[in-house]
């Protein structure tokens, strides 16, 4: 069974919206917030951190949304990744994920 963030962070307090189509939930709860997973291409994916709405409840600090590119190959250094977006702008998130998706089909 996959787990959900709302069962991996049963206090969380921000809904999060309808996430892109190909997005699946791979939110553990050793991680400071819950996080979902998208294929880019062969060889990367996307991941979505969606962090807390209440600042003061964010382990790290930082802002609510953060989208990161990393090697789907590399689960040996999990700080090898390209970070293309944080923003409180849950439009700017969708955005960004949007023009991603758009650059790999061309």
């Amino acid at each position: 069974m996959r787990c959900s963030y709302k069962y991996e962070f049963p206090n969380f307090d921000y809904d999060i919206p309808q996430l892109p189509d190909g997005f699946v939930d791979v939110s553990w709860h050793n991680d400071v917030c819950p996080s979902f997973s998208c294929d880019l291409n062969d060889k990367q994916e996307m991941i979505l951190w969606v962090n807390y709405a209440d600042e003061n409840r964010r382990e790290c600090g930082g802002l609510q949304f953060a989208l990161v590119v990393k090697d789907k190959d590399n689960d040996c250094d999990p700080f090898d990744f390209a970070c293309e977006l944080e923003t409180n702008s849950w439009d700017a998130i969708l955005d960004k994920i949007s023009s991603l998706t758009k650059k790999e089909l061309a």
